[in-house]
């Protein structure tokens, strides 16, 4: 089981969602507690985040396997998130 861990600036980005996709994310924290990390994608860019899709939205986190963690960094649209990445 993994303990969920958010950065600073993950506030931000969750209030500035739609309040059913704030929903959706909460359910799942359940399945981020415990899902094996190969079940995300790995962020395509070189960057140690890994992936998750909630409809049009993604969330970017990090997953320390040694010490059984998750932290959660980045949660918006696409066009956000490439800014987030910035590559966009």
């Amino acid at each position: 089981m993994y303990i969920l861990e958010y950065d600073e600036a993950w506030k931000n980005y969750f209030d500035k969602l739609p309040p059913d996709i704030q929903k959706r994310f909460m359910k799942r924290r359940d399945k981020y507690k415990i899902f094996p990390t190969h079940g995300f994608r790995h962020e395509k860019y070189g960057l140690e985040f890994f992936v998750d899709e909630i409809g049009q939205y993604r969330v970017l986190f990090v997953s320390e396997e040694r010490i059984k963690t998750r932290k959660f960094y980045f949660i918006g649209d696409h066009k956000e998130y490439e800014k987030f990445l910035g590559v966009g």
